[in-house]
């Protein structure tokens, strides 16, 4: 009887662990890189423009 019982309480924890485990893995994804600095100015742009919107020149990838 008692055999039982630790099976039991063996098999809660370890599906408990299994479940915080796989909580853990499907966090948010990386963030998506959006902008970037300008090599002019330095100011915040669109990653793919080809021009800055703040000084006008010609952005480099």
């Amino acid at each position: 009887m008692i055999y039982w019982i630790l099976a039991v309480i063996v098999v809660v924890v370890g599906a408990l662990v299994i479940l915080s485990v796989r909580r853990s893995r499907s966090k948010a994804p990386a963030e998506v890189k959006t902008h970037k600095p300008c090599s002019y100015c330095n100011e915040e742009i669109a990653i793919d423009a080809p021009v800055c919107k703040y000084c006008r020149g010609v952005v480099v990838s």
